[in-house]
């Protein structure tokens, strides 16, 4: 084995030390893309690996700027690290498919490589960020910091959000913010009780809806240091105002920046942020955690209900916010709680909490009855990526070998890394795909 990694460094050097000298000596004799001529493509080489696999592609009429060569596995585009006009080196981008076409695109010309394919190889690793099983909320070095998550977010800074929900009578309820980089959880509000967080990638700002009072949010603005501030909405129409303000999930949708949120029995209501101004958009009974936007579809709102529901017990919904009256549909046809991967018509799933997206259009989901985390594709099929279906625990490892128990938040950063509010563990968890 050791003799094996020793070699695939080796070809490595080689493969690099020759396009360098290679694309030096063609640059030197004027190699650059003709559009009068075809690209041609004839092999590449491996034909399998991981995230940032290198790749070396074979061919005619590459060019040596790398700058305007676009490479793609699938849809997904692939960073072009050097070219000498018949080599081009590229590192395979991040969950393409588990088979892939290769297509170069150079100007006006597309071609792709017949009949030879990338078999991508994933992994999935959980690690545990914060949190070591106990139930006491405590800040401070993550080493040493202990709470029990329930709803976390994250911001495009890398920053965190978690609510620690103890469930004890007395109060006990916070919020806090992680951060890896400096290795640290700092209390942000003591003895508050926090619905579903969500961040707005736009503006930065952090948002959720109280469970005190009927209609009070609250925003965490990181020009302020993340202090909290209080608001409360004001419907426009008084009869659209929900009867209870518990269970409330919210999410910002990026294409208008408003605010959605379902309330317990009531329905999705659209917030303006600019003057807390309220209306009833789509009438929804059943209690909802999961609601999240997906990247790539503007304005198409994911609504998972939950396994307490009265109405649908464990169905996604999707639904139009500039058209909700026709485009409300189910998109899994089994309500009865269970795990069934495959393509989401036939799906199931047990109590789903939160759900998010990542940039390339996953919806990830904490899948908290089944102990798994779960993900919607853009081809629509639902995988399982990390846990055992009804098994709970705690362990951190791969895909044989990881548990969680009951787990309740999730998040994702730009790069793609999942966070997991593991709630039953006590811990927040962190999954790193490749």
């Amino acid at each position: 084995m050791k003799n094996y990694f020793q070699n695939a460094v080796i070809i490595l050097l080689s493969m690099f030390v020759f396009i360098t000298c290679e694309n030096k000596n063609e640059e030197i004799a004027g190699s650059i893309y003709d559009p009068e001529k075809p690209i041609k493509l004839t092999t590449f080489y491996p034909d399998s690996g991981k995230y940032q696999e290198k790749v070396l592609l074979t061919g005619e009429n590459f060019g040596s700027d790398p700058d305007i060569i676009r490479v793609y596995f699938n849809s997904k585009r692939a960073p072009v690290i050097g070219s000498t006009g018949k080599r081009m080196y590229v590192t395979a981008p991040r969950l393409p498919g588990d088979t892939c076409t290769i297509s170069v695109v150079i100007g006006s010309d597309s071609i792709t490589y017949e009949n030879k394919f990338f078999r991508y190889k994933s992994s999935v690793t959980v690690t545990t960020v914060a949190g070591n099983g106990t139930l006491d909320y405590h800040d401070g070095d993550l080493t040493s910091a202990t709470l029990k998550p329930y709803w976390i977010c994250m911001d495009d800074d890398g920053n965190l959000f978690v609510a620690h929900r103890a469930f004890v009578s007395g109060g006990g309820d916070h919020l806090a913010r992680i951060n890896e980089e400096t290795n640290e959880m700092v209390t942000i509000q003591r003895n508050i009780v926090c619905g579903v967080l969500a961040a707005n990638l736009n503006t930065g700002m952090v948002l959720f809806s109280s469970e005190n009072a009927i209609g009070q949010y609250v925003t965490l603005d990181p020009r302020n240091f993340w202090a909290p501030k209080f608001y409360t909405a004001r419907w426009i129409n008084s009869a659209e105002t929900p009867t209870n303000p518990y269970n409330p999930a919210s999410t910002s949708n990026p294409s208008d920046d408003h605010i959605y949120t379902h309330f317990f029995n009531t329905g999705v209501m659209k917030i303006n942020p600019q003057n807390w101004e309220a209306e009833l958009i789509y009438p929804l009974s059943g209690a909802v955690n999961g609601i999240t936007f997906r990247a790539n579809e503007p304005n198409i709102l994911y609504i998972m209900m939950r396994a307490t529901s009265t109405y649908s017990p464990n169905t996604l919904f999707t639904i139009d916010v500039t058209d909700p009256d026709n485009t409300f549909q189910k998109l899994n046809t089994i309500s009865a709680a269970g795990h069934r991967d495959g393509a989401i018509e036939q799906a199931q799933f047990y109590d789903v909490r939160m759900m998010i997206s990542d940039d390339d259009g996953n919806i990830y989901m904490a899948d908290s009855g089944n102990h798994c985390i779960r993900r919607l594709t853009p081809e629509n099929m639902v995988e399982t990526v990390l846990g055992i279906p009804g098994t709970s625990g705690w362990k951190d490892g791969g895909k044989e070998e990881a548990l969680f128990n009951t787990p309740t938040g999730i998040a994702v950063n730009r790069d793609g890394t999942v966070y997991v509010a593991d709630h039953e563990n006590c811990r927040v968890r962190k999954l790193s795909i490749n």
